[in-house]
């Protein structure tokens, strides 16, 4: 189960006791969906995702197993931040930029996956240097790049996410300016990455917040790469 969701209280969501049946769980994600579903509720659409996820977790016989075993464990103590001579607002940013980071490696050899079987002749050690290049520069400036997910109306939840494709829109701009110049192979590998990257991580939010995030660039395209 995503470890987003793991800390949450699935039963809670459904507004059953743990050990309800098979036929009440049933009732009571029909019931909450119905009360929480966008159409009829101007609740977070994040409460959605999280009745669904409850869902899917309880009505599985394995998952729910490993869920009802986890209620037993004892909840960790948080230990204190080690003494960084941060501030509380530095280690925040930089936490983010770490999980920007991981997202964009991770979407970038997805990426670089998909466009290497379209192009079995491309090597696949200038996508892995641009993708580290590509993931260094979307993990700067962080706080700006999460003021404008929020703006698009990005759930707490979905911030790591959302800021690394408002990043990854900065950078195809960036392109998009520059395009006047002549193109070096560097840069069409990185425009042809942006966009499949944006498609990967895109997959992971609601439709209505890509949108709002100014959807995939599709600076390749643009470029005739």
């Amino acid at each position: 189960m995503p470890a987003a969701l793991l800390n949450k209280e699935y039963y809670s969501l459904l507004g059953v006791a743990p050990g309800a049946s098979d036929d009440e769980l049933r009732d009571a994600y029909r019931k909450v969906a119905r009360e929480n579903h966008p159409d009829v509720s101007t609740a977070d659409p994040s409460i959605m995702r999280d009745i669904n996820e409850a869902w899917r977790v309880l009505s599985d016989p394995q998952l729910k197993i490993s869920y009802d075993a986890s209620l037993a464990e004892p909840v960790p103590v948080p230990q204190p931040m080690p003494a960084t001579g941060r501030t509380r607002r530095q280690a925040w940013a930089a936490g983010v930029a770490e999980q920007i980071q991981r997202l964009a490696h991770l979407s970038g050899r997805s990426a670089t996956q998909t466009l290497l079987m379209k192009n079995p002749l491309a090597q696949r050690e200038a996508y892995n240097h641009v993708t580290d290049t590509v993931a260094k520069a979307l993990a700067t400036d962080v706080e700006s790049r999460v003021r404008a997910a929020r703006v698009a109306g990005a759930a707490p939840l979905d911030l790591g996410v959302a800021s690394t494709l408002v990043g990854i829109r900065t950078l195809a701009d960036e392109i998009r300016r520059n395009a006047h110049s002549q193109l070096s192979l560097d840069v069409m590998i990185k425009a042809q990455l942006l966009d499949r990257m944006w498609d990967v991580l895109a997959h992971e939010l609601p439709a209505t917040l890509t949108t709002s995030l100014g959807g995939n660039p599709h600076i390749a395209r643009q470029l005739g790469v």
